[in-house]
Formats: structure tokens, sequence, C-alpha cells
């Protein structure tokens, strides 16, 4: 009884309006009112019985609606399998140290042809080295660090992604839609070293805005980059049948791919700046691309060097692209005491939100340094900078693990968080791990969890509104205030405000989901 007059004041908080004489019409309005409440009460049950049952907690999350990954390195994402396969496929070559190049093969065994190595696999195997060499398996085995490890793999792998960047998105895409995730935000690098090239030898960071280097020709870069996405979105669609009937189609075509362009922050000022007007021209020239991030090792000498110029480089920069701004999101904090000196712990963080206007941090592993942590947490938390979470790399390449890692105080102060693969070819992890890896690790509840899978989406860089006002409690805009959740029939302001807003309408699908996820428990 209890629960039939809880779920009549939950009817009435939803505007479905229950009279004295309901009779049998009104008690399915009651129990349309009380069953996600109490699906959503079950799948937290579930997960509360399971948490010490490793493979019963994987299948559980696993299938858990996911909104997003916001973190994820598109070349870092695919597996070192895909990379040898492809390699084979293409006639590339592969060195002793593990560095994939292009042909032709060097004599003398200096390298040797992929496809011959996997012409002579036996049953022992063969390619077990090489998918070490080009990831974090096995190293602690060996004498490198995981950080050492972990940033070294990229350049054996690169010219493996050589005509292949379809194929890697439609790998990641595939992956994520076999974990129920909605969308994905990659970065990836198309034009960089081309405008990097440019400024190198025709750009002065003396001169003013504009004369700084050719417009023009970021322009042509721009435009170069546009049809190379093209190019990479028709691969991705023939690879997985999206232009097929929909029986033929594979899962991750409905995955929701957008692009952030990242800039390699360990080359020369002039370089750096030419590539931020770069990524600042692609986010205002083609709606897949949606922000910008700065990449490559924090740690690094020229990094550290520079950060402050860089934050100023992307204000300075921003200023002149006002409808840009809001997609900056910003590697700032991944340090650690040893790792740097103490002088570069502690002020990242705070650069990259308050010089930079960072929208979303990456990582954050150093805030324990800031003079004044409780002030930025809470800075963090009102202005709602969501930190993406990223517990595997920051164990490999930190060392920083369970309660010497940031998060609880991230939830404990209210900043918005999401979880994070960064780079899970390499890592070799998906986003499911990381889920499970954080409920062991800090015996999360459901609620947690599903506001880490709304916040995915309600801080990416899609372009609308987003849906909630809390994403932890579930408690949507005013104009879907009276709708229920991931239901097809809305009302019409709430059906309005879902075509105006894509984000909010993506959101929405996950609220289906996470419906059908729950009514299963």
């Amino acid at each position: 009884m209890n629960r039939v007059i809880f779920a009549v004041r939950g009817a009435a908080q939803l505007g479905i309006c229950v009279s004295r004489g309901y009779a049998a019409g009104a008690v399915l309005l009651v129990l349309f009112a009380v069953v996600p409440m109490t699906w959503a009460e079950s799948a937290g049950q579930r997960l509360e019985s399971i948490k010490e049952q490793p493979l019963l907690l994987r299948q559980f999350l696993q299938r858990m609606p996911k909104g997003g990954d916001l973190h994820n390195h598109l070349s870092g994402a695919v597996y070192a399998e895909s990379y040898l396969r492809w390699a084979a496929q293409d006639g590339k070559c592969i060195d002793s140290g593990g560095v994939i190049t292009l042909p032709p093969c060097e004599p003398a065994g200096q390298s040797e042809a992929v496809r011959d190595i996997f012409a002579r696999l036996t049953p022992n195997g063969g390619i077990e080295s090489l998918v070490d060499a080009l990831s974090v398996r096995n190293y602690r085995r060996r004498e490198v660090s995981g950080h050492d490890q972990f940033f070294a793999t990229f350049e054996r792998f690169t010219a493996a992604t050589f005509g292949r960047r379809g194929d890697m998105v439609a790998e990641v895409s595939s992956r994520a839609a076999s974990q129920n995730i909605l969308y994905l935000e990659l970065m990836q690098s198309l034009g960089m070293f081309e405008v990097a090239a440019l400024a190198q030898t025709n750009g002065d960071l003396e001169a003013n805005y504009g004369a700084r280097i050719d417009h023009a020709a970021v322009d042509a870069i721009v435009a170069d980059v546009i049809v190379q996405m093209d190019r990479i979105d028709a691969r991705r669609r023939a690879i997985q049948g999206c232009d097929a009937v929909s029986a033929e189609q594979q899962g991750g075509c409905q995955v929701t791919v957008r692009y952030l362009s990242q800039v390699i922050r360990t080359l020369s000022p002039i370089q750096v700046y030419a590539q931020t007007l770069l990524a600042f021209k692609l986010i205002a020239a083609d709606d897949r691309v949606v922000g910008l991030n700065f990449v490559a090792p924090e740690d690094h000498a020229v990094a550290l060097r520079d950060y402050r110029r860089h934050m100023a480089f992307i204000a300075e920069i921003g200023s002149h692209f006002p409808a840009q701004r809001s997609g900056i999101t910003l590697h700032a904090g991944e340090l650690t005491l040893g790792l740097v000196p103490p002088e570069h712990l502690g002020w990242h963080i705070d650069a990259a939100i308050q010089t930079a206007g960072a929208k979303r941090i990456g990582h954050g592993i150093d805030i324990a340094y800031t003079p004044d942590m409780e002030a930025l947490l809470q800075t963090m938390a009102s202005q709602k900078i969501l930190v993406e979470i990223n517990l595997t790399s920051n164990d490999v390449i930190l060392e920083v693990a369970d309660a010497d890692h940031p998060l609880p105080i991230y939830l404990q102060y209210g900043v918005p968080v999401a979880l994070s693969t960064d780079d899970e070819g390499v890592s070799r992890i998906d986003l499911t791990h990381e889920y499970q890896r954080a409920v062991t690790t800090y015996d999360l509840d459901y609620e947690v969890l599903r506001g880490m899978s709304r916040n995915a989406l309600q801080y990416s860089f899609l372009p609308g509104e987003g849906l909630f006002q809390d994403t932890l409690r579930g408690v949507p805009v005013e104009a879907c205030s009276k709708a229920v959740l991931g239901a097809e029939v809305v009302t019409a302001q709430c059906s309005e405000f879902l075509v105006e807003n894509p984000k909010a309408s993506l959101q929405w699908e996950l609220e289906r989901r996470f419906a059908e996820f729950e009514s299963s428990f």
C-alpha cells in the first residue's frame, strides 16, 4: 500500500492526473509511474549482489547503457593485432624494435615483411612479442616503465594507420556498440603535421594575429581534412554495412562518432600555435569536429616549458572563434611527484580552466598539489567542469591507483566525472573494464554509475542543450519535466525541445535504453 501511495505521489510529480474514482484506468497510471523507479531499484540491488562476482559483474556492466567515451585517442584505441593484420595486408614491414614501416623492407634482416611473419605462424604463435611491443601487455615483465612503454607504442604503429583510418573508426565504434555505448568523441590529428610544417617555414609569432601564418594556406589544409573525413566515413560505412537494409547493418552504425582535433604540444611554439588555429578552424568548418585537445606527454620537457604559453594560445585564438570556445577539453594534471619536479605540480588544471577556458579536463591527477584544492574543486563543481577519468591509464603511466586516485574527492565535492578509456588498444581494455574497475575499487552504487553514464552525453560537445538539470538524480530540464524519461510518447513541449537539441535527443535514447536494461531485473 505504501508503494502505491508513493506511486500516486510520483504520478503527480510527473504531471499525471489521478482522480478519486480512478478504478482500473488509474491503477495503470499508478503502475506506469512506479515501474521505472522499481526497475532502477532492482538493477541497483542486482549490482550490489554481484560486486564480489567478477564474471557476473562484467556481464551486468557490459549490458548497462553507457552514454559515451569522451577521452579516446583514435590511434591508441585500436588493438595491436589489427595493426599487424592491416600491415600484412598492405605489404608493410616491421623492424627488430617492433616499429612498423612502409615498404620496401630493408635487406639483411633490418626489417621484415609483416605478411611473411603471418605466413609462418605456428601452433606456438609468432606475433606475441610484436603485440607486446605495440601495447603495454606484459610490460611489467620487462625493464621498462609503464610510462615509457605506453608512449613508445605510438611511433611504432603510426605507419600501420596510413590508409586505414576508416577501418580504425569501424573497429572502435563496433566495440562500443557491443558494450551498449551510444557516443564517441575520438581524438585525431588530421592536418596537424601539414600545418606544423607550414608554420615552421612560414610562421612568425612576433607578427600580429592574422599575419603570424598564412590563413589561406591553413584554410586549404582544412578543406583537405574535410575530404579525408569524408573518405574515413565512407570506408567505415562500407565496412559496417551502414547503407544496407537495417537487418544487415552492424551495430557500430548506431554509434554516433564525432572528432576532437588534437594539437601535438611537444613541437615548437609556432607549430603549436598553427595547430591550435587549425583546430579552431576545423570546429568552425565541419560539424563532425566538435572540439580540440592538446596531446603528447604532459611531463615532456617542451610541454612543461610551454604550458602557460599554450594556454594563452588557446585563449587568444579562441577569442576570434567565440562560437567554438565551448569545445575545449584539455589534458591537465596528468602528472605526479617524482615524474616531474614539485614546481610543475598543482597549477595546470587551474590554468586550463581559467586561462584557456576548458569546459572539460582529462585526468586531473595532480589536484592534491593545488595550493587551495578545496577552492578549485568548488569552482569546478559550480562551473560544471567535467573530469574525464582514466583509471587504467593513470595506473600504468603514473602508477596512481586505488586510494591515491582523486576520483573519490571529485565525487565528494560534486565535480562531474565520466569514465573513459584514454587508449583502450594500447592499454588492452575497454570502457566496460573501466566501469568494473571503478565499482570494485570504490564500491560505487548503481545511481553513481548511471550518473557517470549520463554525464558522458550531458558534457559532450554535441550541439544543443543537455537534457538534465541533475544527472545523478535524473532531473530533466523544465521542457521535459512532465514527460517520462525515454518514453516513445512525450509532451509537445518536450518533443520540440528534443528536435531542437541533438544532444538531448541522443540522451533521450540513452534513457530509453536504461529503461529497457533496468526492466530486465
